[in-house]
């Protein structure tokens, strides 16, 4: 199999596809924005509100078509809504000043630190010689890595590209053997991959600081009346978030079955790659205890009384210091933290404007009407909702868009509904950023494993589509039954 042969062969179709999204997202990002300022002002639906919408339509607009970075179309907004009279330039800009938004902010720079230091990719090395080198406890041990890394590196794609350089050297020991199925791919190679990809989500839906939705969510809920903690996302969202990270990691090996579980060569990659790192060295060793630290402040919170920001913070400081510290500002400076600063505050002032205007609640009105739920029960209306926010997604590139469209509508709703915001928020913020499976292009976690060419754009809704549905079927019944049971709603 020619790996390279496969890529090249898939690269011009991608540009191709990419030149185009790109091309016509300007001229019609204008076009739609204005035919929303243009129309009648509908009957229920303020002129401000129509405003809002027409921002948010510019909004969906530039995340699905990407003309300029997304962090650039966030900076739009800002003389954007101020001009439209939705806010003054203080009110749009202290949407990017959100406790959640530097949370996230400050665990991407500990992340920094993880990276700089290799104690990321040692644990990753460690983890997998101790688990062993099968083809099923190779796919568990990348399972169990993502389940930890998710605690460490807020980002899935970083995590993927983390652990991918390992999964492409054991796959490549694989090819060796010449044990191909019939239609000439490694199932195995396969399997992994996918798993690498989907288990990283899955797992990111339990743990606040581990992809941009979670924080987006948490300030969308706050804007209905209710805060939610590290410990209680964690409290809600881990048990679910963990049943189907191993669930997903089940189904692919049933679905794709390796040719063979033995994987010659495999243990001796891994433990080579271990040995050159040398032992344990001191920024490490700082680098873990600063993690600890964090982890010990977070847990603890509850009888500290201390915010998760403040002491995440604590450890980014400590980080910084002469002769303890490991990191400078340069290495944070080329880190993803700024642009999830940039990015994430755009979002909320869109959402913001959206939810003060009215035009969230009278979107809502009409979604709740049109789909019938008026009269329904809790779970029903809460499976519904989920079910059409999931599978909504197929016309999105990245998470973040999704989160940003849906959400206001979604505090709005469960108002209607007479449920609290975090009823229908927070199991749909979690599915949004934990479960992007039924394409390829849904995250930059799946575009990195789909790039290997040893996957195919069939393969995603293949085993996605079920995996999605699965999760909507958990998180309506962690909704309705354990979350209640823990004083949620």
């Amino acid at each position: 199999m020619s790996t390279n042969a496969n890529v090249v062969k898939s690269e011009p179709q991608k540009a191709g596809l990419d030149y185009w999204r790109k091309r016509v997202g300007i001229p019609l990002t204008i076009i739609i924005f204005t035919a929303v300022l243009m129309m009648p002002t509908p009957v229920g639906l303020t002129l401000a509100g129509k405003k809002a919408l027409a921002l948010l339509a510019a909004l969906v607009t530039m995340y699905l078509t990407e003309p300029v970075e997304l962090t650039v179309v966030s900076l739009m907004i800002i003389p954007t809504a101020v001009f439209l009279g939705l806010g003054s330039t203080k009110a749009v800009l202290e949407n990017f000043a959100t406790s959640s938004i530097f949370l996230l902010v400050g665990a991407t720079m500990m992340a920094a630190a993880m990276e700089k230091t290799r104690l990321a990719e040692r644990f990753t090395y460690w983890l997998l010689s101790t688990i062993g080198c099968t083809a099923q406890r190779i796919t568990l041990g990348v399972t169990i890595a993502n389940i930890a890394l998710a605690f460490m590196v807020p980002s899935t794609t970083a995590r993927t590209a983390i652990l991918l350089p390992v999964c492409l050297g054991i796959i490549h020991i694989f090819e060796k053997s010449g044990d191909y199925g019939k239609n000439g791919r490694l199932n195995f190679a396969i399997s992994l991959l996918l798993t690498l990809a989907f288990t990283n989500s899955t797992i990111s839906a339990g743990i606040l600081t581990a992809t941009v939705p979670n924080p987006i969510t948490v300030d969308f809920i706050a804007k209905g009346g209710m805060v939610i903690s590290y410990m209680d996302w964690m409290m809600y969202g881990f048990p679910p978030a963990l049943i189907t990270t191993f669930f997903t990691w089940w189904y692919l090996r049933k679905v794709f079955k390796p040719e063979s579980e033995e994987i010659p060569g495999g243990k001796e990659l891994i433990l080579q790659r271990l040995k050159e790192m040398g032992t344990i060295t001191g920024p490490e060793w700082r680098t873990l205890f600063v993690f600890l630290l964090v982890v010990a402040l977070w847990a603890t919170g509850g009888i500290t009384k201390m915010d998760t920001t403040v002491a995440c913070y604590i450890g980014v400081s400590l980080l910084f210091l002469p002769k303890f510290g490991v990191i400078k500002w340069k290495d944070t400076n080329r880190d993803s933290a700024y642009h999830i600063l940039m990015m994430s505050g755009g979002a909320l002032a869109v959402g913001e404007f959206l939810m003060k205007t009215g035009a969230a609640k009278w979107l809502a009105n009409n979604v709740f009407n049109s789909l019938g739920l008026v009269g329904a029960s809790a779970i029903v209306v809460v499976a519904v909702v989920l079910f059409v926010v999931q599978f909504s997604r197929i016309g999105f590139f990245g998470t973040t868009g999704l989160t940003v469209l849906f959400m206001p509508v979604l505090v709005a709703l469960a108002a209607a509904a007479n449920l609290p915001a975090a009823a229908i928020a927070l199991p749909a913020g979690m599915l949004i950023g934990g479960f992007p499976f039924l394409m390829f292009y849904n995250t930059l976690s799946n575009i990195l494993v789909f790039g290997t060419g040893y996957l195919t754009v069939g393969d995603f809704p293949k085993v996605g589509g079920a995996i999605c549905l699965v999760g909507v079927v958990i998180y309506t019944l962690c909704a309705v039954t354990y979350w209640r049971w823990l004083g949620l709603f």
